[in-house]
């Protein structure tokens, strides 16, 4: 199977969002018949989320989505922290491709106690992603390598296994989560200079090396309405751990302790064939 997602984020953080579907041969929109043609997915989902890596202070995101597969080929599953990727090679148990994905910023004028640490701006995170389905349709693991470029450019990993388990209409899945982070790009979001420190009235001066970021666990419950219509729920937590633990961002600013939830809708329809 052939798949693409195309993402853009609306307001202050950024969050994607996934889906479980299985064809329904009954159904024109979604039925493996006829070959020809293409399903569209559109859709959108709401998260209320950490303001930025380590808050303590949540804000209210929002962001669609859009995805296509050819008609005759049945969707496949995509938990909702997935970056946007693009299968170059898939089977029914393995996959990899190009991955990317969007990280929210971090700016002073969203919170006072930020005065005097330097604004780290949005980031594109580019690279690739590799999937393995251990048992088929049931269990899933996935591991994202990606450079990040304008905000930061260091590198991130993220590691994910996915248990997907279906109840007639309902679709539940989740699993753990692990985000390893390389030494530039911890010190950007959570060392503080001599100067930042300074300048600010609660931090003192951090290096932050490079290491794990973060453990924690996701998890997803859709509704399939109907072949065309879909209301996915889902929530995540996340324990820093490392040297983002350690900094003073979290220590004093913030929270080890990082919790979100949101909900997401899709609408799929046929065209072409």
């Amino acid at each position: 199977m052939l798949r693409s997602k195309l993402t853009m984020a609306l307001v202050a953080s950024l969050i994607g969002c996934g889906s479980v579907r299985a064809a329904d041969p009954a159904n024109p929109v979604l039925s493996p018949e006829p070959a020809s043609g293409w399903i569209v997915t559109l859709g959108g989902s709401a998260e209320i989320g950490p303001k930025y890596d380590g808050a303590s202070k949540a804000g209210l995101s929002a962001m669609p989505s859009l995805s296509w597969r050819r008609a005759n080929e049945p969707e496949g599953f995509s938990a909702p922290d997935d970056g946007l990727d693009y299968a170059l090679f898939e089977t029914n148990v393995f996959s990899f491709g190009p991955v990317a994905s969007l990280r929210a910023g971090r700016y002073s004028g969203t919170d006072f106690k930020l005065y005097g640490l330097r604004d780290v701006p949005w980031t594109i995170e580019a690279g690739a992603f590799v999937e393995f389905w251990p048992i088929e349709d049931r269990l899933r693991t996935r591991i994202e390598v990606r450079q990040g470029f304008h905000g930061h450019h260091g590198i991130v990993a993220d590691l994910s296994a996915d248990w997907v388990e279906k109840f007639g209409r309902f679709t539940l899945s989740g699993g753990p989560r692990l985000s390893l982070g390389n030494s530039s790009f911890m010190g950007k979001y959570f060392s503080v200079s001599a100067g930042e420190a300074l300048a600010s009235n609660w931090l003192t001066p951090f290096r932050a090396k490079g290491g794990v970021r973060a453990a924690g666990v996701g998890a997803a419950l859709e509704y399939q309405w109907s072949p065309t219509w879909t209301t996915t729920v889902f929530g995540k937590y996340e324990r820093l751990l490392g040297d983002a633990a350690d900094s003073p961002i979290v220590r004093v600013l913030g929270q080890r302790d990082q919790f979100s939830v949101g909900i997401g809708a899709t609408y799929s329809f046929r065209i072409g064939g």
